[in-house]
């Protein structure tokens, strides 16, 4: 049990396929349904907790010389049953949580006050004779009834929605098991069939014991699967219909009715300047004057004619999802547990007295618990309904048993123990053998080709990636390489100037420059038609070519400076060229990753156009089904006048609905990203509001469709 209660508390609930409804959004923005009549009842429960205190203290302190007053039939204790229902509507389901828990939690609180929850026929067949009660207590039987009624409206609720989720993960589940027979069925009829059944023919001649038909098991496999998803989407389409028929909420609008919007503004600095006695507490008087206010507007608030009416529509629609709850799960253990002579102890014996109708104890139990019986309303009775919710889905329907399937060979293998070693130890001594006899003999093999891989990714990062943006970044911030010296080229012009100074051709200044080199080179000329010989030990040849030297070192630093301009202009330019297939990289590296995400959760392998277009085929699915809904009217002799209720879904296509949605969504999780999130979360809250509260016309369910169809056709322009 303690398990059980952390697997539930730890319990996570992802993406969008599970969150159908307003509902559901609920679940996910207020903790819980009608968050705002929570806010109601804890205003009246608080106040009357505080009424009931203050009464407390003054009957300790009118006691007389001869004890307390004998208290009387009017005067009933509620303390214990208010604190337990403030603490019961104090309990949400936070965003993604787990609502199995938000069951666990409310059960103590529902079995505390069952005498509350009990519908008014039920507790008036055994309370024929009690006095009538006081004005006061009137009051808070009325405030604790309708708390205890908010209560396990909340609890069943999410109790149902649980049960959905279950039947949605078992309909999904019989829709691939009917593809899958049906595939078997196809292939029988077709060439390879024609093959099968000459191979048939030819055993059965030769070994006519050996007489099999696979066709024939295949098509018993088909229809029992068929049959068994028809009932399961009936089920589901009961269950979220039910949950489409609570009774209206509370507007969020309507909050400030019953909370003052003003209560809670104040500072911490206005709080401590408040009115105070003597011992630092705000004074008895002006608490409970308040408390008085608040508790009568709260009775006010519940006796009002639309409140009264929703305690008769919550008893109604409590004891209809007890009994759906109840029919559905004996729907399920009927097939898959153990018959109810074997299961009744003879403790327990005589609770199921005259029950032997009932196949199946778990169908005993669950009558009772849907027929509000006292001994059936505890904590664990509502622990049991829990988990056996919780495991609906686990037992397999009708046609789920499929040949060769790997996941039930392993599992075989997994239970398989030979000579009494179970299947892990010999797992384990494989995985050592494998590592004794190939991993270690190549091990530095093993470890150098990984290093390989990561040296090259390295290089393809370093040099596509991080090279491109470091050098962006330094041009961005004036911090670019230069091939010259600033510093060494003045430094050379001016050795220059000053050996042609030295020569007598120029005064050693930059203007002079070029007219000095010109007188250079023709006394250069001069010399060389003297003789070389003689002007390199007499002349100066050698002084002249020095010069010329000198000069092409300046010329030569001076064009890199030129070249250094030219790169640094356009360095930006070809940095943001070199980052071109780095940014492609990126792009569609991310796509792709994408992709293999979406197909590797998807266990598929399938293009996204593909799989845009089989969600297109599970609109078009649902928009068949609510054109066909109620087709029988199209028949009917009075067209004029068509029953409200006649419009809307039934079980079935309600189930194949929501199935559909369901199967949507899930692809929708599977391709968001790469689909944008945002364009998602519109077209999930689109489908939302087509399973709204107080079910919607077929009619307007067609319009909202298409508005659903055309988000749907804008997402493969964001690929």
């Amino acid at each position: 049990m303690q398990i059980r209660r952390k697997r539930r508390r730890k319990k996570y609930r992802k993406g969008r396929a599970f969150d159908l409804d307003r509902g559901d959004l609920s679940y996910e923005n207020f903790g819980g349904v009608e968050t705002v009549r929570v806010r109601a009842c804890q205003e009246g429960l608080n106040a009357g907790m505080l009424i009931e205190e203050e009464e407390k203290e003054g009957a300790t302190k009118n006691k007389s010389l001869f004890g307390s007053k004998q208290q009387t039939a009017d005067e009933v204790d509620y303390t214990g049953d208010i604190q337990t229902a403030i603490k019961a509507l104090q309990l949400s389901c936070p965003p993604k949580g787990s609502r199995e828990y938000f069951v666990e939690q409310s059960a103590n609180a529902l079995s505390k006050l069952r005498k509350y929850v009990t519908p008014v026929e039920i507790n008036a067949k055994g309370n024929r004779n009690i006095p009538v009660p006081s004005i006061q207590s009137q009051n808070m039987e009325l405030l604790l009834t309708h708390s205890s009624k908010l209560i396990e409206l909340r609890a069943l609720d999410a109790l149902l929605r649980t049960l959905r989720d279950r039947h949605l993960v078992v309909s999904y589940r019989l829709c691939r098991a009917q593809n899958y027979w049906k595939w078997h069925v196809n292939l029988s009829g077709g060439r390879v069939g024609r093959i099968v059944n000459k191979i048939r023919s030819e055993v059965i001649s030769m070994l006519p014991w050996a007489d099999f038909d696979f066709r024939d098991r295949h098509q018993q496999e088909y229809e029992r699967v068929t049959a068994a998803c028809e009932r399961e989407l009936i089920w589901l389409g009961k269950v979220e219909t039910l949950l489409l028929e609570r009774p209206m909420e509370m507007e969020v609008s309507e909050l400030f009715t019953v909370v003052d919007d003003t209560k809670n503004q104040g500072s911490w600095w206005s709080q401590l300047l408040a009115a105070k006695d003597e011992d630092g507490r705000i004074p008895d008087a002006e608490v409970i004057k308040s408390s008085e206010a608040s508790f009568a507007s709260s009775i006010q608030l519940m006796t009002q004619a639309k409140n009264r009416l929703w305690l008769r529509q919550t008893e109604i629609w409590s004891k209809n999802a007890r009994e759906t709850i109840s029919a559905s799960l004996d729907a399920t253990v009927s097939t898959s547990f153990t018959p109810f002579d074997e299961l009744v102890s003879h403790q327990n014996a005589e609770k199921y007295e005259g029950e032997g109708t009932f196949k199946y104890a778990e169908a005993a139990f669950l009558h009772k618990w849907a027929s509000y019986d006292e001994d059936f309303s505890d904590t664990f009775s509502w622990l049991t309904v829990l988990s056996l919710v919780d495991y609906a889905a686990s037992p397999q329907r009708a046609g789920e048993q499929r040949q060769f399937q790997l996941s039930g060979i392993t599992s075989r293998i997994r239970r398989y123990d030979f000579l009494g070693i179970p299947s892990s130890a010999l797992l384990l001594a494989a995985a050592n053998s494998l590592h004794d006899n190939v991993i270690a003999p190549h091990s530095k093999e093993i470890v150098d080709f990984f290093k390989s891989i990561f040296a090259a990714m390295w290089g393809i990062f370093e040099f596509r990636f991080y090279t491109p943006m470091k050098d962006i970044v330094l041009d961005l911030l004036n911090k670019r390489p230069r091939m010259v010296d600033p510093f060494a080229l003045l430094n050379e012009q001016m050795s220059l100037d000053n050996m042609l100074k030295d020569l007598g051709v120029g005064d050693g200044t930059r203007q002079t420059r070029a007219t000095a080199l010109a007188a250079a080179s023709r006394m250069y000329e001069q010399e060389v038609s003297h003789g070389a010989i003689r002007g390199i030990v007499r002349g100066k040849v050698a002084q002249l070519m020095l010069i010329q030297i000198q000069q092409l070192k300046a010329d030569l630093l001076q064009a890199m400076d030129q070249i250094d301009n030219l790169v640094d202009a356009n360095r930006l330019n070809v940095q943001l060229v070199a980052s071109i297939p780095a940014v492609l990289i990126l792009i569609f590296g991310t796509r792709a990753l994408f992709f293999a995400i979406s197909n590797w959760r998807m266990k598929d392998l399938r293009l996204p156009k593909d799989i845009h277009a089989e969600m297109a085929g599970y609109l078009s699915s649902v928009q068949q089904v609510l054109v066909l809904a109620n087709h029988e009217l199209d028949a009917t002799t009075d067209s004029n006048v068509i029953p409200a209720r006649r419009v809307c879904l039934g079980p079935k296509e309600m189930g194949k609905v929501v199935l559909m949605l369901h199967s949507y969504l899930n692809l929708l999780d599977y391709m968001s990203p790469p689909f944008p999130s945002k364009q998602c979360d519109s077209i999930h809250q689109s489908i939302q509001n087509l399973l709204m509260q107080g079910q919607m016309s077929t009619a307007r369910q067609l319009e909202l469709l298409k508005v659903i169809q055309a988000k749907h056709t804008d997402l493969l322009k964001t690929l």
